[in-house]
Formats: structure tokens, C-alpha cells, sequence
């Protein structure tokens, strides 16, 4: 029996979030979302289950991570558009700056976004955050064209934009090359 010497003493070490969500979205993307358990990722991360577990409380959410950076880096860079500016302008250079991802996050991004395509139901799991980014966008058009988020052409435009800036990024990730702030900015070029 192992005494309580043999243990390792100091500090836990710390496991980061982003390279046990790149592990899981590799075995995702190459062996299929379904195909994979929790305690598959949990032994190709090298972390106990409870570990992943508390980190990450369904595999769904080893999907969705990154789309907080996404929304903040759209949101600050909306709010900082110059007044005078249309609102088309403006939400197509948010939407450039949010999909510069850093470096670090390219091939992460690029795996999330294939799982989430080829597996219709993880769109659920992101429901709420796209639905509250659509709103930032038609509270943003209904304020920049003088309207209300209720008006039929203020949803219309709101739901277009993010639409196509959401099929820019799948088709960047699945069959384009280049950098996905480039493919959002031409995907919405398309409409100007």
C-alpha cells in the first residue's frame, strides 16, 4: 500500500482549458462527435475525469468555448465605430475584427467549426449566445437606421448579416484557405 509520501506535493498542476478543447475537437473532427466520450478525451488530454468534467461540463461545451472571444472582440469593436459611420459599415468591420482570431486560436477555430457543421444538433448548444450576438446586431441597425428591433426590415438585415458571416466562417474552415477575417470581410463585401 502507497504511503502518503509517495504523492506528488506543492501546487495541482494546471490544466489549460484551450489545449484539452483543441485535443477534444481533433478526436471530433477525425473520429465523429458521437464517437467520442468524455473519458476518451479525458485520457488523449491527460487529465483525470473529474478535471474535464469541472473544466468542462459536457462535451458540447468543449465545443462552443471559443465563442465568447468571438462576441467580445465583435462587440468592442461595434461599440468603438465612428457615429457617422452606416450601420452596414460598421457591423462589416466588427465582424473583420472579431474573426481575426489570434494565431493560437487558427486550427482550434477551424476544428470547432467543422464539428459544429457536421453535427446539426451542437447548434443547440450555442443557441443562446448566437441569439443574444443577433441581438447586439439588430439593437445596433434598429439605433445607426432609426427604427426598432421589431421592425421587419431591422430582423431581416440583423439575420442576414449574421447568417452569412456565420456561412463565411463554416465554408472557411471546411473548403477555404486564407485567414477568416478576410473570408468574413469578402462574404460581406458580397451584400455592400
Amino acid at each position: 500500500m502507497p504511503s502518503t509520501t509517495d504523492r506528488p506535493t506543492g501546487r495541482p498542476r494546471t490544466i489549460d482549458p484551450d489545449a484539452v478543447s483543441l485535443v477534444a475537437l481533433r478526436l471530433f473532427d477525425e473520429r465523429g462527435f458521437d464517437e467520442v466520450s468524455m473519458d476518451d478525451v479525458a485520457a488523449a488530454a491527460g487529465v483525470s475525469r473529474r478535471s474535464l468534467f469541472r473544466l468542462f461540463p459536457s462535451k458540447a461545451a468543449l465545443v462552443w468555448g471559443g465563442l465568447d472571444e468571438f462576441a467580445v472582440r465583435f462587440t468592442d469593436a461595434l461599440a468603438a465605430r465612428p457615429a457617422s459611420e452606416s450601420a452596414w459599415v460598421a457591423l462589416r468591420a466588427a465582424y473583420r475584427v472579431g474573426a481575426t482570431f489570434p494565431d493560437e486560436a487558427v486550427e482550434v477555430t477551424r476544428h470547432r467549426l467543422r464539428v459544429i457543421r457536421a453535427n446539426p444538433s451542437l447548434e443547440r448548444g450555442g443557441e443562446a449566445a448566437v441569439s443574444a450576438l443577433t441581438g447586439v446586431i439588430e439593437r445596433f441597425v434598429a439605433e445607426r437606421d432609426g427604427g426598432s428591433v421589431d421592425d421587419l426590415a431591422t430582423r431581416v438585415r440583423a439575420h442576414a448579416l449574421a447568417a452569412a458571416a456565420s456561412a463565411a466562417l463554416t465554408w472557411w474552415a471546411t473548403d477555404g484557405a486564407g485567414r477568416p477575417e478576410d473570408v468574413v470581410d469578402e462574404a460581406l463585401g458580397l451584400f455592400g
